[in-house]
């Protein structure tokens, strides 16, 4: 019969003490060398040990599974987010219990309130309000909870989020440029998250000190998004279309090339990428490119490092974005 292999085999050819084992297999790394780390990990290999999670779960009172809840799954940048968090967690002994909130408020508290019957160690969510008020309970209920993506008001959690407003900054000077006399910021409504409104108002705070038109178009599931960009290649004035997300500026491109539209002879399109697929498209769209899966692998270190000292509660933690340029302005 094949002899199951122990925490105390694992030690034992690591010659460390089973405490250790135990704090390299739950992530507290402390102040653990690299190279025990790094011989922890071969003997754990060599052994092919597989921690017995529920054991483990039930002789400390630990779960071991750590909640996320995304706004919307079938979001590429969700994908890319859930990939680099998962990455990390996994590395460290969590499991994660995935939830989409569909863009629901009203579903997302109840998810949250399902995370937290489930005795998870932590909660990340990208938030579908902007409203602080709808994620006080949590903090009653002890559990840490960390913000990605998208910050609330007040910021009462610890957040991760790309530095939204020096990236959109970065891309206005590409635009005054090309001599563009009127910008049209697509984005879907702005009052419900704030990260919109802070891409919109950066913009704004620029093209303002310019002689410049800028025009919101805020696309709700009523708006016609093809006619409202007929009506922008009607402008008289050289018009670029700036795409508040990833999503928004697929949507935009699909409409453009589907018509035949000229990029950018007939009106110029630039904006935030989450995906890096701009580069395939068209002439090659420039971008405000996200580090969305590095954005997710800072998210789940930065939860780990919150398991272990709970007082980051306004920690913010910001990922830049990088501009890439292309030929559609």
């Amino acid at each position: 019969m094949k002899k199951n292999i122990t925490i105390s085999d694992v030690a034992k050819q690591a010659e460390v003490s089973k405490t250790t084992i135990s704090r390299y297999l739950n992530g507290q790394f402390g102040s653990m060398s690299a190279e025990t780390k790094a011989r922890i990990a071969q003997v754990i290999s060599d052994l092919n040990y597989r921690p017995n999670r529920q054991a483990q779960a039930l002789k400390s009172k630990r779960s071991y599974l750590i909640g996320v809840i995304v706004s919307d799954i079938s979001n590429m940048y969700s994908s890319l987010l859930l990939k680099g968090i998962g990455e990390v967690l996994e590395a460290a002994g969590y499991q994660m219990i995935i939830m989409d909130a569909a863009n629901s408020v009203e579903k997302e508290q109840d998810l949250l309130h399902k995370l937290i019957d489930q005795s998870v160690e932590g909660i990340i969510l990208q938030p579908s309000s902007r409203d602080a008020s709808r994620y006080e309970f949590i903090q009653s209920e002890k559990i840490p909870l960390l913000l990605v993506d998208r910050g609330i008001e007040p910021l009462i959690y610890p957040f991760v989020t790309t530095d939204n407003e020096a990236a959109t900054k970065k891309m206005l000077p590409y635009i005054l440029e090309k001599k563009y006399q009127r910008v049209v910021v697509i984005s879907e409504p702005l009052a419900d998250i704030l990260t919109r409104e802070i891409r919109y108002q950066s913009i704004k705070d620029m093209i303002e000190a310019e002689n410049i038109h800028l025009d919101l178009l805020e696309v709700t599931s009523e708006t016609d998004l093809q006619m409202e960009i007929n009506t922008c290649l009607a402008y008289p004035e050289k018009t670029v279309l700036f795409a508040s997300n990833g999503k928004m500026l697929m949507e935009v491109l699909t409409i453009l090339i589907t018509g035949n539209i000229s990029i950018p002879d007939e009106i110029g399109v630039t904006g935030f990428d989450d995906w890096n697929l701009s580069a395939l498209v068209g002439p090659g769209i420039t971008s405000i490119e996200q580090q969305t899966q590095y954005i997710g692998n800072v998210t789940g270190e930065q939860l780990l490092s919150y398991l272990d000292d709970e007082s980051k509660e306004q920690e913010v933690k910001v990922v830049p974005a990088k501009i890439q340029l292309r030929d559609s302005l």
